[in-house]
């Protein structure tokens, strides 16, 4: 790739997240100012009686009714989705362009892990952590939505989300702990692609390994945008911690 050719990607990629930016606000700020509903009135007294006839009808029988309140719905809360995805992501690849210098994309080559294991850990740590209050903020998202059971018993304030809460927080405990030993040897920064050609058949199982981990990464990146877009940023940091861990430790056998 030529220096220009770089700097043209690099400053393109740059404009379009900055673009995205403002673009993701304004969505937010639009659908702020809209009713949820063409008819409030009507819709409310729809979902009273949904909700009263809940349990007394099928689910046929409900159908009617629920298409009904369905059919009064704006585009408020796909405006709002949509900007919310567009907040979540757009600045953190800015941050990351800024940090690894991707203005030049040819820099791309050149990205490298945290300078030290403890940054490593501290990142993976704080990737994890920031889906504790992500459940919380998915909850009230999906709850505000609502317009089908707003105020049956949905789980929203409820301790039904401390269980998921708690197995994050003494999963992220064991997985820290467990990187904390496996990387105890390694010399980093290391470069992020790095391949050690000594011993390619170490490199190759890590590759594979957290290859399989980045792909999981992925397609949960990719299943967060329309169901769990507070996850988003803890996902995109998580799927760097990966390609660091797979550097790591190829970087480990070349210094075996």
């Amino acid at each position: 790739m030529t220096t220009k050719m770089g700097l043209t990607l690099g400053a393109l990629v740059t404009a379009l997240c900055l673009v995205a930016t403002g673009a993701g606000i304004t969505l937010l700020f639009i659908a702020h100012g809209m009713p949820s509903h063409t008819d409030e009135r009507r819709a409310t007294h729809l979902t009273a009686l949904y909700e009263q006839n809940y349990i007394k009808l099928t689910p046929e029988e409900r159908e009617p009714a629920k298409q009904e309140i369905i059919a009064l719905r704006t585009s408020k809360w796909k405006l709002y989705d949509a900007g919310l995805n567009i907040c979540l992501v757009s600045p953190l690849i800015l941050f990351a362009i800024l940090h690894f210098k991707l203005w030049d994309l040819r820099n791309l080559g050149a990205v490298k892990t945290p300078r030290t294991r403890i940054g490593l850990l501290g990142l993976a740590s704080g990737a994890w952590l920031a889906l504790l209050p992500a459940l919380q903020l998915q909850s009230d998202h999906d709850y505000a939505q609502d317009d089908l059971t707003p105020a049956m018993d949905t789980g929203h304030g409820s301790l039904w989300i401390v269980g998921p809460k708690l197995s994050l927080l003494v999963l992220m405990i064991l997985l820290t702990l467990g990187r904390f030993v496996v990387l105890r040897s390694v010399l980093l920064p290391a470069n992020l692609w790095c391949w050690n050609s000594g011993r390619p058949y170490h490199s190759l199982i890590w590759s594979v390994l957290y290859g399989l981990l980045a792909s999981m990464f992925a397609v949960l990146i990719v299943w967060s945008v329309s169901n769990f877009s507070w996850a988003l940023p803890s996902l995109m940091v998580g799927l760097y911690v990966i390609l660091s861990s797979r550097a790591a430790l190829t970087n480990i056998s070349t210094q075996a």
